[in-house]
């Protein structure tokens, strides 16, 4: 009784190693000529190692004809098992391929590269053995896949991560978030400065004369002067605004916009805060009155890091 049981597991455990031998060997010659016929070269390339492994398939499935049902019939069952197991296997390593260029595993190298070769040929094999061990293979194929999908990604998370903090590590002290009532979120550009807009857009007269920037530079403190700086709010510019001290480390600025092509309001306003080595400034046209700009500019505080990574995050 264990006689036969043996028997039954060694037929088809010998022809998967038989495959695998073939696929470690043979393989290697296929997909090389796979990937020549690929970028340009004849056909016949491929056609000969695939004529060469689908007979040396075939002459393992003669020697361990009890390993599938297919191979226990005669030439056109073990024909047919060759030409499966070996799309199959072709199939699978192609997907090896993928996740070893992806992964960056070291299967490219000897012996690994040879023993890799051959796996995907011989769970083609399982799957097409007797039952249990095509139950075996699936088990297999499934562990592997789902192991590969994770490795993927993880790995592709720790790149967005490493993205998120060379973007990050540069401009971390000059992100700012602020909360303005009535306001929101208009657009962001370069992560160092945020334009926010109306809720209520029946507000806007003349585009942007509503919009409010907020902006971080490094700069040298200045505790008595004005810092040297334009005030250029989104509805336009003024090189040489006049600057107030309205407390140690806070600036209001107004100026206009020169020759406007527009319609007014042509005046621009703003405060400047200093933070430490920077200058925070938050500047719109006089439609914004001064009091929003001054809470603004006092509440712009450092993001947490959730917050500064979401500001940077890769689009």
């Amino acid at each position: 009784m264990g006689g036969k049981a043996d028997a039954g597991w060694t037929a088809p455990l010998g022809q998967i190693a038989g495959v695998w031998l073939v696929g470690s060997l043979l393989g290697p010659l296929l997909l090389e000529a796979g990937a020549m016929v690929l970028f340009g070269g004849h056909p016949l390339l491929l056609a000969l190692p695939a004529a060469l492994m689908v007979g040396t398939l075939y002459l393992v499935a003669r020697l361990t004809p009890r390993g599938s049902a297919l191979t226990s019939r005669q030439a056109g069952g073990r024909l047919s098992w060759s030409a499966l197991v070996l799309l199959v296997g072709a199939a699978g390593w192609a997907g090896g391929a993928w996740a070893t260029s992806d992964l960056d595993l070291p299967f490219g190298r000897q012996p690994l590269m040879t023993l890799a070769c051959g796996l995907p040929f011989a769970l083609a094999a399982g799957l097409f053995s007797r039952r249990a061990v095509s139950l075996g293979a699936v088990v297999v194929i499934v562990a592997l896949v789902a192991t590969g999908t994770h490795l993927a990604d993880r790995q592709r998370a720790d790149g967005e991560e490493k993205a998120i903090a060379a973007r990050l590590d540069p401009v971390r002290d000059l992100l700012y978030v602020v909360d303005i009532p009535g306001y929101r979120a208009a657009r962001d550009s370069s992560g160092v400065s945020a334009f926010f807009e109306p809720v209520d857009q029946k507000v806007v007269r003349v585009w942007q004369d509503h919009t409010v920037s907020l902006t971080a530079e490094r700069g040298e403190p200045a505790t008595a002067t004005c810092p040297k700086t334009s005030l250029s709010a989104p509805l336009g510019r003024d090189e040489r605004p006049r600057c107030v001290l309205e407390r140690p480390g806070l600036w209001y600025l107004t100026g206009r916009i020169p020759e406007p092509k527009w319609g007014c309001p042509c005046g621009l306003r703003g405060y400047v805060r200093q933070d430490g080595g920077v200058l925070v400034s938050v500047l719109s046209s006089d439609a914004v009155s001064r009091d929003v700009l001054r809470a603004a500019v006092l509440g712009a505080r450092r993001p947490t890091d959730d917050e500064a990574r979401r500001l940077v995050r890769p689009s």
